[in-house]
């Protein structure tokens, strides 16, 4: 009994890796979608960026935090999104070094 038990385990897990590996788990967007994304910048935050050259080391955060002088204000999440917009879609992990980069400048948030 406890083999044909493993047996079934074993067979859903293998189906179940196989139909994530051929259909996946998440909804694909289909070119007919009509949900676009505004990837624009706001004029008034045009202002609000800074260019920097990669150097060996440096990272997205460690700019914005040498740059800002300390904690950032804004989620990990938001500095994310933002550097891509203002980038081209370029993602933080991908940052080469030599290459100029386009950084948003946050305000302090007092409550």
């Amino acid at each position: 009994m406890k083999k044909i038990i493993a047996v079934f385990a074993s067979l859903i897990i293998l189906y179940s890796v196989y139909h994530d590996l051929t259909v996946g788990v998440l909804p694909a967007i289909s070119a007919n979608s009509t949900i676009q994304e505004d990837t624009s910048i706001p004029k008034e935050k045009a202002e609000e960026m800074f260019t920097e050259t990669i150097q060996p080391g440096d990272t997205v955060l460690s700019i914005l935090e040498t740059h800002q002088q300390g904690a950032l204000p804004v989620a990990i999440e938001q500095i994310v999104t933002d550097f891509e917009q203002l980038n081209n879609g370029v993602k933080p992990e991908q940052i080469q070094i030599g290459k100029t980069y386009t950084f948003p400048i946050y305000s302090e948030v007092t409550d």
